[in-house]
């Protein structure tokens, strides 16, 4: 197989202003989410939570994400496993997978969470209106996950029809077969 083009996110960006990208994504889309869907839905008086629950919802949001990422993988047969690196002051999940994927498959990994998550967030909105300020800042912290997410896909949907995918651990690379 030939190496079509590497893609290395941090480098050409620069992890400083994909954080503050991701950072504006969470803020504005909880500006626009929260305005859009309290102006549609009637909203009964808020019900507070504890800072603990938010925190735990949190930290299971990144974790549900994670793992949707792997559902169409695993659907499809492929190996992919979910590790936990504790070497940083927080834990960081990373997902290894063996050999490369087809674009398409790529593709739906990257696409799945995004699409889950949003559909349950929207659906959490209308069914348990006196959560809504919670719900929309768990869903804002979901889009800065996503927006990762989007530049990965803007660079796959560029490759070639029939190329392959590698992740490894500065990014991926997009391979073609040898004719």
């Amino acid at each position: 197989m030939n190496c079509w083009k590497t893609i290395r996110i941090s480098r050409d960006y620069g992890t400083l202003r994909l954080i503050i990208y991701s950072g504006c994504t969470i803020l504005f889309s909880f500006l626009f989410y929260y305005l859009v869907i309290s102006s549609i839905i009637k909203t009964p008086k808020l019900i507070e939570i504890s800072f603990h629950s938010i925190l735990l919802s949190i930290i299971l949001l990144v974790f549900s994400h994670k793992l949707l990422h792997l559902l169409p993988l695993w659907i499809c047969g492929k190996k992919a496993i979910l590790k936990i690196d504790r070497s940083y002051f927080f834990p960081l999940l990373t997902i290894k997978i063996k050999g490369p994927l087809s674009k398409s498959l790529y593709l739906a990994t990257l696409f799945m969470p995004g699409l889950i998550i949003t559909s349950a967030s929207a659906l959490a909105s209308t069914m348990y209106p006196m959560y809504i300020a919670y719900i929309s800042i768990l869903t804002s912290i979901h889009f800065g996950l996503v927006f990762f997410d989007i530049v990965y896909i803007s660079y796959i949907l560029k490759a070639p029809k029939r190329c392959l995918v590698e992740k490894h651990s500065e990014g991926f690379n997009i391979l073609l077969r040898k004719i």
